[in-house]
């Protein structure tokens, strides 16, 4: 991209662009099929085309693509589901609005922001018949803030019976590979070139009601459940003493435990509702079995357990053509010393890097820590047209 050609964009992806998007975005409401629906009208307005797929029924993924040369694609990830609104609010959640130059609205950090600063800069390149290095996707899934079912059964659709990506090919209709993936999640313009995944993992106690004066009559399944926290406590001290040299430690928290009906009564039954953080080269089925043995040596009551969800890491290179041509559109845009980092937090990248092979960072505008999952939840608007002139310098450069 020349120097005139940089300054166009500029032009071509401004505040207002961006603004009009991620407000529409917010305005759909917190129904997936809604914001979809939105999606692709912008979608279309920007000369673009779309693919709706049903994830489950009424919650639709998407895709939006802008043809590019042939060959292996790059991926933009994102999500139309947000977190509940919740207490807080100073105004309508989802209905948004601009103070001192931020969009306040449920979503407007996680992820319309980021959502609108792709479609903006695929906006922009297809108004001016730019034709991308390689064809870009822009896939938008649902279910990403609960247990991951619109990127579950989006990677399923591009892997073959033995869980593994096609070969490319376009006369056979199946989907291209990707040079890389863009995970557009708020990063305050970092590039993430890591996260731990995580698991939620449900563990159930079983054990004999009895009447609490004569305790002994019944087996506690609370007294257990005790005994299976204090293993877990010690699973996670020795997970912190051989920490990933990029990523830190494994780790293991235990949430939530409900059991019992009542003083009078010994305890039958225990749930305990556990996060386990995992490395990219973690199996959580293995997890789980280690978990069940090591229960096995501190009580003989039954306990059984189940992953209600699970989010797999990944780690990229740093030298990686992706994160460089990332930090180069960076620079493009003004930012002085673009950095790399690491995530606390789990994303739908995860997935892609796994099961597709695909080499994945994170890249958006707005501040997950500050921002995302609370009340008058916001994002600066000159943010998202500075990530979205970055996401156009990355389309057209980009190569494998």
């Amino acid at each position: 991209m020349t120097a005139a050609d940089l300054q166009q964009d500029r032009a071509s992806t401004d505040v207002a662009t961006v603004e009009r998007i991620t407000r529409a975005l917010i305005d759909a409401g917190p129904d997936e099929s809604a914001v979809v629906a939105e999606i692709c009208r912008i979608a279309e307005s920007l000369g673009l085309q779309t693919v709706v797929t049903d994830a489950s029924p009424g919650r639709p993924n998407v895709e939006v693509v802008l043809p590019g040369e042939p060959g292996p694609g790059l991926l933009f990830l994102g999500h139309s589901d947000v977190v509940p609104a919740g207490e807080g609010w100073s105004g309508n959640p989802f209905r948004s609005r601009v103070h001192d130059g931020r969009i306040v609205g449920r979503g407007a950090c996680d992820m319309k922001g980021g959502l609108a600063a792709v479609l903006a800069a695929m906006g922009s390149l297809a108004r001016r018949g730019v034709v991308p290095a390689r064809t870009v996707t822009l896939a938008c899934v649902v279910d990403e803030e609960d247990r991951g079912l619109g990127i579950r059964a989006w990677v399923s659709d591009r892997t073959d019976q033995t869980g593994r990506p096609p070969a490319f090919t376009v006369d056979g209709g199946r989907p291209p590979a990707f040079t890389g993936c863009v995970v557009a999640e708020p990063t305050a313009g970092t590039v993430i070139v890591g996260c731990r995944g995580a698991a939620n993992i449900v563990l159930t106690v079983t054990g004999r009601s009895a009447h609490a004066g004569r305790p002994e009559n019944g087996r506690s399944a609370v007294v257990a459940a005790a005994r299976l926290v204090g293993e877990i406590d010690g699973l996670h001290a020795e997970l912190a003493t051989v920490p990933h040299p990029v990523l830190g430690a494994a780790s293991w928290n235990v949430g939530r435990i409900d059991g019992g009906t009542g003083p009078s009564i010994v305890a039958g039954r225990c749930r305990l509702e556990i996060d386990r953080r995992l490395l990219p080269d973690d199996d959580v089925d293995a997890v789980v079995a280690d978990l069940l043995r090591r229960a096995g040596l501190v009580t003989d009551l039954d306990v059984d357990a189940y992953v209600e969800m699970e989010m797999p890491g990944f780690l990229t290179d740093e030298s990686s053509p992706l994160v460089e041509s990332a930090l180069a559109a960076l620079r493009s845009t003004g930012a002085p010393d673009p950095s790399t980092a690491v995530w606390t937090a789990s994303c739908d990248g995860g997935f892609v890097a796994r099961d597709l092979g695909v080499p994945t960072i994170v890249l958006g505008p707005g501040d997950l820590e500050a921002q995302a999952h609370q009340p008058d939840e916001s994002v600066d608007l000159l943010e998202v047209a500075r990530l979205s002139r970055a996401y156009a310098r990355l389309m057209t450069e980009q190569r494998p």
